[in-house]
């Protein structure tokens, strides 16, 4: 008894062309946080420390010591950390979308390794097919 040979047809599987897609998309996602993290972090002060901002500004700190981040200092869990740090870089990707062009113009002047970054981690699944 000869046993029953299934074969997979094109519209049963799932194609290179939709793989490829999905993952350039991901990769514009992804590449799209990075961006706003960035442009909210210089512009508008996105999750920086007190010692960030009083770097930033210039002004000698009372302590003259180096700063540490004061997010541990609760006895809060690296975990939970992480967690809520994942969920505002999400959010704040969300978040940025309004600003779409200042963004855009931000990392074209300010951060354009990161601009470059995305566009060769783009272009890379098109080359990886062929």
């Amino acid at each position: 008894m000869a046993a029953a040979r299934r074969t997979v047809t094109q519209d049963e599987g799932t194609s290179t062309t939709k793989v490829i897609a999905m993952l350039m998309v991901a990769i514009a996602l992804v590449g799209w946080a990075f961006a706003a993290a960035a442009y909210a972090h210089v512009e508008e002060g996105w999750r920086m420390n007190q010692a960030d901002r009083v770097s930033e500004e210039g002004e000698a700190s009372d302590t003259d010591e180096i700063g540490q981040d004061d997010r541990f200092e609760d006895g809060i869990s690296y975990r939970r950390e992480s967690r809520s740090s994942f969920r505002d870089f999400i959010w704040n990707a969300i978040r940025q979308i309004p600003n779409v062009f200042s963004v855009v113009a931000f990392n074209f002047q300010h951060r354009l390794w990161l601009v470059i970054l995305i566009a060769v981690l783009e272009g890379a699944p098109c080359f990886w097919v062929m």
